[in-house]
Formats: structure tokens, C-alpha cells, sequence
């Protein structure tokens, strides 16, 4: 589907159409800047950036600090370590909702997607089909994580052992496997509160950003199967639809590959239906309904999926890095500093305060301080003590020291760190609990 820019007014989304050059062409009443969670759609000749409704800065704080710990890692470290933990870093940088960027060639993406699919999976070999195709890549690193996840897949669910990674022009990267039957087709929902696997997501996650396709696992031959994540012509995967008179008049494949809506051409019917005549009733401004919002404009009702807010992209950040896990393999501190801000982002999601016996706190918070720089605590007295690498941490961030009252364990910050935005991020003005 073309998106004419002077329709751009009337989408249900605070968004922006920028030309090639990133200059402003249009945009809706709602736009007030990029922020965190925005993202980026391919429209053919610029990108439509659309910004969540309610953006977390206290959360992108958190998210912002562990993305560059993750890139200086990947700077510290050479060789195979380098690659994945690159693959790593790209990947959780656009599930967190970060542009892609940078460029490379097929290379680029094969060197990676084979560096990272040695360390997530047990027994696949996986080939490569050669000679590659001479073609500028965008993203190298996060396309790669994508075929990791169709690697794995096929080891997972398909018992496969040897797989061929076959890169065609356009470009298109393949994994091929055998498989002795296929499995019920793999499209979860585009939206992290209707899906539960994290790995195809991810695939989907770089076909939409990329302005690509995922194709997920079919028959490619007598007892073959394979997947693709396609690069060709960019196209807009905003799943967005253009209604009039009671019918789908266009949609965005991305749209369409929704099971729960109407498509091009089908009567309005459910939500769908119930939502295009709310916006009747209030023309120019955005309705809601579940996931779905909706804008009636110039005798047309735009509606479309809502964009992931920021804080369901980070929560797919943190459930990323634990599926991930297996590519984290860093020298210190950035080991720790890693682990320390990944806990304190789930920490911040509303999950508790990890904990650890105290006939193991003074040993390993030694040595997390050590690692870090930090003057190590005295000893505390509590049944209950936080976890070393957080409370290390947390003291070299913001100085000052811990304490123990009534069995739970507080950070006093330095009185220089009052208002630092770490504390805002973890919901604390003073002094911070650090165990529950």
C-alpha cells in the first residue's frame, strides 16, 4: 500500500513522514518529537516515524546505560566473543526500539550468523552456500540474530542437524533444513501482548524495521523445509488500513497477516466494525479499542495496530537477553555491568529484588566491587542481603553506602547523586531498598 502524504494527518498514531534526507513532509496533530520506544517504517521514498502514546524516560535510562555497555563490550573484545556479542548488541538495540543502523554485505551477515549459531545451539552444523551475492545489507549484525533464531528453530522443532544458509539477490537469506513433516504454520501476533515465542518475533521485529518479509518454515523440496527473511524492495510494514462505506478499501500486508482483522475488500465485521463507528462519532480524533486504534478523516477511517509502547519494549529487551544468554561472553567489569543493569531494568518492570544467603554475600560482593573499583561495605546484618553485582553496582554509580535496618537493606546515594536519574529509574528519591 502507497501512503500519499497528504493522508499522513489522518492516522491514528502521533507520527511523523520524513523524506530520504530525514526532513519533515507531514505529520499528525499528536507528533511532538521523536522519544524513546519511536519507530521507523520504510515508506519508499522516506520513513514513517511513529512514537509510543506513553513513553518511559525512567525506564529508557536503564535501557540507554545497558546498550552501552553492550557496545563497549563488543569494542573490547576480538574475534568469535566479538562477533556474537556484536549480534547480541544489534539485536537487543532494535528490540528496544532503536533505529537500524549501519550497513555491510552478505559477508558481514553470514560471518555473524555463523559466529552466533555455534554458541546457541548444541549439535547443528550449519553450511553455507557460496559464492555470496556482492549487495549492501543494511543492519548486518541484527539481520544475523534473525537467522539464528530460524537456526535454532529448526533445531528445536524440527531435530535438524545440518542446515544450509543460502543467501539470493535481492537480498534474501534462507535456512534450509531437512524436516520430516511441516509444523502448523509460525505467524504469532506482531504485538508483544499476543504473542509468546520470542524468537520468531525477533525474525518479524527485522523484516518491519528493514521494510522486509519473514517468511516462516514451508516446504522448499521433498523432505526440505525452509524460512526466509526477504531485503528487496522496501515496502511499508505499519499494519494499517484504509476504510470507507462499510469495506477494507487498502491495507498494508502487515495488516493482512493479522487473523483477527478484515481485509482488502471484506465487509467491517467485530472490533474492527465497532471501532470505525466510534471514530464516526468523534471525526478527527484518535479512538481505541483492545489493541487497535482508529481516525475518521475526509469521509475515510484509517485504523491500525498500536505501536508497541515503551514499556513492552523493554520488557521484550529483558526477555531478549535471557534468551540470548548464550551469546554474553565478556571480560570485566563489563560482565558485571551488564548483569547488574539487566536485573536492575527487571527490577524496574516490577519483578523483586534478587537476593542471595548471607554466607555467600561477603565473598562475591568482594569481588564485584573489586571488578568495578568500588571500596567494598563492612558487614551487614541481615537475614537477607541483595545481590553482590547490583549492590556494586548501585554504590559505584552512586556512591555512598548500605545499610541494614529491620532485616532489609537500603542504599544511602552520596548526597551528590541526589536526583540522578538512575535513582528515577528506580522509583526512589532517598535512600533505595535493595531487597524485598
Amino acid at each position: 500500500m502507497r501512503l500519499d502524504p497528504r493522508e499522513v494527518p489522518g492516522l491514528p498514531f502521533p507520527a511523523l513522514l520524513a523524506d530520504s534526507e530525514g526532513r519533515p513532509v507531514a505529520a499528525t496533530p499528536e507528533w511532538r518529537g521523536p522519544g524513546p520506544g519511536t519507530l521507523s517504517y520504510h515508506t519508499g521514498f522516506g520513513h514513517l516515524l511513529v512514537a509510543p502514546d506513553l513513553p518511559a524516560p525512567e525506564l529508557d535510562v536503564l535501557v540507554d546505560r545497558l546498550l552501552l555497555e553492550l557496545a563497549a563490550a563488543t569494542a573490547a573484545l576480538d574475534g568469535e566473543p566479538a562477533l556474537q556479542v556484536d549480534v547480541l548488541r544489534a539485536g537487543m538495540e532494535l528490540v528496544a526500539g532503536r533505529p537500524p543502523s549501519g550497513q555491510g554485505t552478505a559477508e558481514d551477515v553470514v560471518v555473524r550468523a555463523t559466529a552466533a549459531v555455534r554458541a546457541r545451539t548444541q549439535h547443528l552444523q550449519l553450511e553455507v552456500a557460496h559464492p555470496l551475492p556482492t549487495t549492501v545489507v543494511p543492519a548486518p549484525a541484527a539481520v544475523a540474530l534473525a537467522l539464528v533464531q530460524l537456526a535454532v528453530n529448526a533445531e528445536r522443532h524440527d531435530g535438524a542437524r545440518r542446515a544450509l544458509l543460502r543467501v539470493t539477490p535481492g537480498p534474501s537469506f534462507w535456512v534450509e533444513w531437512s524436516g520430516g513433516g511441516l509444523r502448523p504454520g509460525v505467524r504469532p501476533h506482531r504485538h508483544p501482548a499476543r504473542r509468546s515465542r520470542w524468537g520468531w518475533a525477533y525474525v518479524q521485529m527485522v523484516a518491519d524495521a528493514l521494510g522486509g518479509v519473514a517468511v516462516p518454515p514451508g516446504p522448499a523440496g521433498p523432505g526440505t523445509l525452509s524460512a526466509c527473511v526477504g531485503l528487496g524492495a522496501p515496502r511499508l510494514t505499519l499494519p494499517l488500513a484504509c476504510c470507507r462505506a462499510g469495506r477494507v478499501e487498502r491495507a498494508t500486508e502487515a495488516w493482512e497477516q493479522d487473523p483477527l482483522v478484515p481485509v482488502t475488500g471484506q465487509l467491517l465485521q467485530g472490533q474492527v466494525a465497532e471501532l470505525v463507528c466510534e471514530a464516526a462519532r468523534r471525526p478527527g480524533q484518535i479512538v481505541y479499542r483492545d489493541l487497535y486504534r482508529a481516525r475518521a478523516c475526509r469521509r475515510r477511517t484509517w485504523v491500525g495496530l498500536g505501536p508497541e509502547g515503551a514499556l513492552a519494549r523493554a520488557r521484550d529487551l529483558a526477555r531478549g537477553l535471557g534468551h540470548e544468554r548464550a551469546l554474553w561472553r565478556a571480560p570485566e567489569p563489563y560482565a558485571t555491568r551488564v548483569s547488574a543493569l539487566a536485573t536492575l531494568l527487571q527490577v524496574a518492570l516490577g519483578d523483586p529484588w534478587p537476593a542471595v544467603p548471607p554466607g555467600l554475600f561477603q565473598e562475591l560482593m568482594d569481588e564485584s566491587c573489586r571488578r568495578l573499583g568500588v571500596q567494598p561495605p563492612g558487614r551487614l546484618d541481615a537475614l537477607v542481603l541483595p545481590e553482590p553485582r547490583v549492590a556494586a553496582y548501585l554504590l559505584g554509580e552512586l556512591g555512598g553506602r548500605l545499610v541494614a535496618e529491620a532485616d532489609a537493606v537500603y542504599l544511602l546515594p552520596a548526597p551528590s547523586s541526589e536526583g540522578d536519574p538512575l535513582l528515577q529509574a528506580l522509583g526512589a528519591s532517598g535512600r533505595l531498598r535493595l531487597t524485598c
